[in-house]
């Protein structure tokens, strides 16, 4: 029978002697094969011991932390591997995780500043200020910080894509999106956007294994660069989450909300709500490392 239990040893002869005398069974030791230990001189034999009662002696054995459900690991030295870090409890590769603390995946921000996001400005400020303000106060180490904006002035990705300069500095990332400016030029009569636009070059300019979040209220032309983000996403190793703000503009039978879901995981605001967002963009930091 086995014994489940978290002991590291089931050397506990200071428990098993705390049995009653009533407990304690007569047994015979051969010392037929017994050999001396040459460090303490001591004689030594191996025997076989069958235990009637488990249940009784996994209760005297001491205690230690269990593993919860789904964890692999309690410490790095748990995990195999010279680059093996224990990370959100499961074992990981982490070759860039120098150190004492583990390093989480890079963060861009893409967001849509055309005039009909002006309404949800607010929203957009508050959720990335919310993402950011949750990333800090938990144990999250990222290396950098990369904001691209979008807009639609016409049928060029040069027009329409700003990308600030990569920073380490959150406070600095967290001013450049306050700083951002939402306004419609001739090429953004239309309703749909340049989002397949500011999210390739985001691709393109983001680390790998960078986690990509994309904000907007509309769909997207130039869909046919879905394949060229795909083939980034998979190389780079990328995570990307669309987020459509409450007022989202776009048809619900758009082509664009088709491309959005083979491209990435889709939060609709009005649907799962920012908490939803928020909790999700800060599990999928803490349990990956680069």
């Amino acid at each position: 029978m086995l014994i489940r239990s978290c002991s590291s040893s089931f050397l506990v002869l200071a428990s098993i002697l705390s049995i009653s005398a009533a407990q304690v069974q007569r047994s015979t030791i051969d010392f037929s094969n017994a050999v001396q230990d040459p460090q303490t001189g001591q004689l030594c034999v191996m025997q076989q011991v069958c235990i009637a009662d488990v249940e009784a002696l996994s209760r005297l054995l001491p205690a230690e932390p269990c593993l919860s459900e789904g964890c692999t690991c309690t410490s790095d030295a748990d995990c195999p591997g010279n680059n093996g870090r224990c990370v959100a409890c499961n074992c990981m590769s982490c070759p860039v995780s120098v150190g004492a603390d583990v390093i989480n995946p890079p963060l861009t921000f893409v967001i849509d500043t055309t005039r009909s996001v002006k309404p949800d400005k607010d929203s957009i400020f508050n959720l990335t200020q919310r993402v950011v303000n949750r990333i800090e106060q938990g144990n999250v180490n990222i290396p950098s910080y990369l904001l691209v904006e979008f807009n639609d002035r016409g049928p060029e990705i040069s027009q329409n894509v700003n990308v600030y300069p990569i920073t380490q500095d959150v406070e600095e990332f967290k001013r450049s999106t306050l700083s951002l400016i939402f306004e419609s030029f001739d090429g953004g009569r239309d309703s749909i956007e340049r989002l397949t636009q500011g999210l390739l070059v985001a691709c393109q300019e983001s680390p790998e294994k960078s986690l990509v979040v994309v904000f907007t209220d509309n769909g997207s032309k130039d869909l046919k660069l879905k394949t060229e983000i795909l083939r980034l996403k998979k190389k780079k190793e990328l995570e990307i989450y669309i987020v459509l703000t409450p007022d989202y503009e776009g048809r619900p039978n758009d082509e664009s909300l088709r491309v959005y879901h083979e491209i990435s995981e889709v939060f609709n605001i009005a649907d799962v709500g920012a908490d939803t967002l928020i909790s999700r963009v800060q599990e999928y930091e803490t349990e990956n490392c680069l």
